[in-house]
This record gives C-alpha cells, sequence and structure tokens, in this order.
C-alpha cells in the first residue's frame, strides 16, 4: 500500500457550501444524492470558525451562506396551527411567535435537537408560498392568524 495520501478523500481540498436557498454545493456542483443531503443536513455543528459537518471522526468546515436550517413543508391550517417539515426530516410545531417576514425572507424558530438553543429557520418557496396563502394585508400592514394569535409580519 502507498504511503499518499487519498486527496479524493472527504475533508481534502473539498469546498462545501450550503447557499441561502438550502442548496448543497461541493466545489461548485449541486449535491444530488438523498443520502448525503440527509446526511450532511443532520450532522451541521456550530464550530469556533463557524460550522462544520461531523461524520464519524471525520470533520469538514464548510461555508453557510444563511441558516442551517430550512422548512421544505408545511400541514395545518391557521385556526389549529401548523406541522414544518425540515431540511433534516425533523416535524416541528410552528411557534407563531417566533415567525419574522422581511420580503423574499420568511423564517421562525425551532430547537436544535444537537443543543435545545432555538435556532432560525428560512421557509423554502413551497413552504412558504403555502404560508403566505393566510396573510392579510390592512391598513395596520401585514398579518397572520395563527390559533387566534395575531402576528404582526411587516408594519405599514
Amino acid at each position: 500500500m502507498s504511503g499518499a495520501i487519498d486527496q479524493s478523500f472527504f475533508g481534502f481540498f473539498e469546498n462545501i457550501i450550503l447557499t441561502k436557498n438550502g442548496v448543497w454545493l461541493s466545489n461548485g456542483e449541486e449535491i444530488t444524492h438523498e443520502g448525503t443531503l440527509l446526511a450532511f443536513s443532520r450532522n451541521i455543528y456550530r464550530c469556533k470558525d463557524g460550522y462544520e459537518i461531523r461524520l464519524g471522526n471525520e470533520r469538514k468546515t464548510i461555508h453557510v451562506e444563511d441558516t442551517t436550517y430550512f422548512i421544505t413543508s408545511i400541514e395545518g391550517a391557521p385556526e389549529l396551527g401548523f406541522t414544518l417539515r425540515m431540511n433534516d426530516q425533523r416535524v416541528s410545531e410552528l411557534d407563531p411567535t417566533t415567525l419574522q417576514y422581511k420580503p423574499g425572507r420568511l423564517t421562525c424558530k425551532i430547537p436544535d435537537p444537537k443543543t435545545d438553543i432555538n435556532e432560525e429557520a428560512k421557509f423554502l418557496s413551497a413552504a412558504y408560498y403555502e404560508l403566505l396563502k393566510y396573510i392579510v394585508h390592512d391598513e395596520n400592514g401585514f398579518s397572520i392568524t395563527i390559533e387566534g394569535k395575531k402576528i404582526i409580519l411587516s408594519k405599514e
């Protein structure tokens, strides 16, 4: 066996990015393998330099453009509340008091299973538009009422 380093091994010369739209890139190419996407999404950790993926004994520093959690779909109704499905396939109940809206960007807080700290999760397009169907616009701005609680998303 040669003493040469396998430079294609995870961690060597690979630039991994999690884009602001929840897309994983490796050296500029989109990662599409479902198992890899799930493994990466479930194994992101904060570190002193930002974020890293930890798989077994391997660690790889990655670049995160926005947030590490993305909401891929929602189920429910304003009267009953909403259930969120995340990019790591976890399911969580929406806490409507944590919703924050800026044009083109809707987020909420969800518990991080590794730390129990509430982390920001960004709604991807399908979930974003599904929830925005229930937005009301009046003289005070944009709001949504979930489980009887009116949440102001932006003021006029």
